[in-house]
């Protein structure tokens, strides 16, 4: 996915949020996913416009356990974890799980 610019990303979310626009218009006007548009949507009403500032995060093993945990054996959603995380995507949980393979 191309990386999108935090002024993007919440022109993203306030035409969403204030112009009412949607999916597929948004998908077209900005080339991202219905789905991500989506996730970033729900991200920023969750955690605030702030979970746009954090910087790159360096996650513990036990962190990303525990998220794995959750997906796979607590049978939670990728989508839900990620989200209660404040991950700035769902492949973030995939990325911990495939590492995690090769250790």
């Amino acid at each position: 996915m191309t990386k999108y610019t935090k002024e993007i990303k919440l022109a993203i979310y306030h035409e969403w949020v204030d112009d009412r626009r949607r999916g597929t218009y948004l998908s077209q006007k900005y080339g991202m996913e219905r789905r991500g548009i989506q996730y970033l949507v729900d991200l920023i009403q969750k955690h605030g416009e702030d979970i746009l500032d954090r910087p790159q995060q360096k996650y513990t093993a036990d962190f990303k356990l525990a998220a794995i945990d959750r997906v796979l054996l607590g049978g939670e959603a990728l989508s839900q974890v990620s989200l209660d995380l404040g991950l700035t995507n769902t492949a973030a949980i995939t990325a911990f799980k495939a590492k995690s393979r090769q250790t």
